[in-house]
């Protein structure tokens, strides 16, 4: 489950305009490797979907390696497509947490729509901590609920406003999507590395 490494002790404030603004920047950066990236997880998908029951198991493992693309193009370094199945390498944290993060969430639901939301937008860096720190499943989850706890509110808002700028792209027909997906991802990102500060994901040596 790796070394249960805590979150920076210092929080910057939360800054909602300023992250979506670098994920769009980072995006654009290179566009064509995020639409081939999302292409390549939806053959995937494609492909499973002759076993349904894989899906939702293959799902968060490729959302993974879609953070090991973005910090790869962050980072200066060249695209290689094989990076989408890295999150594999947390396969049992990666399902673990999905399942009790849904959990949590459909149990905030029940209390209506507010509770359920203000509980996603806690685990909404699970996966960044997971990859950058690799402090398992319930290491992440806690790592990133704690430092959302932080500034609860603002967190909440960067996460509602992540689900408002997909459902604009979901109303463009749902080509929308191709940019806002990628740039929610992106923007969780930068959030992240803003915020928190990234450890094993950044730069190698001969890129600094």
């Amino acid at each position: 489950m790796g070394k249960n490494i805590a979150p920076a002790e210092t929080v910057r404030g939360v800054n909602v305009s300023g992250w979506l603004g670098d994920g769009w920047r980072l995006f654009w950066r290179a566009p064509a490797v995020y639409f081939l990236s999302l292409m390549i997880i939806g053959l995937i998908l494609l492909i499973l979907a002759k076993f349904p029951m894989a899906i939702p198991l293959a799902v968060t493992p490729l959302v993974l390696g879609f953070y090991l693309v973005i910090a790869d193009q962050d980072s200066g370094r060249s695209f290689k497509p094989e990076r989408i199945f890295g999150g594999f390498a947390w396969f049992l944290p990666a399902l673990a947490a999905d399942i009790l993060i849904k959990i949590f969430t459909t149990v905030g639901l029940i209390f209506l729509i507010i509770p359920g939301l203000i509980i996603s937008s806690w685990y909404l860096l699970t996966w960044m901590f997971m990859i950058d720190r690799d402090l398992g499943f319930w290491g992440s989850m806690e790592a990133s609920r704690k430092f959302a706890l932080k500034d609860m509110f603002g967190w909440f808002m960067f996460f509602v406003a992540i689900i408002f700028v997909n459902l604009l792209g979901a109303l463009c027909l749902g080509v929308g999507l191709l940019i806002t997906v990628p740039v929610s991802a992106t923007s969780i990102y930068c959030a992240y590395k803003d915020s928190v500060g990234l450890k094993s994901l950044g730069p190698s040596p001969e890129l600094q």
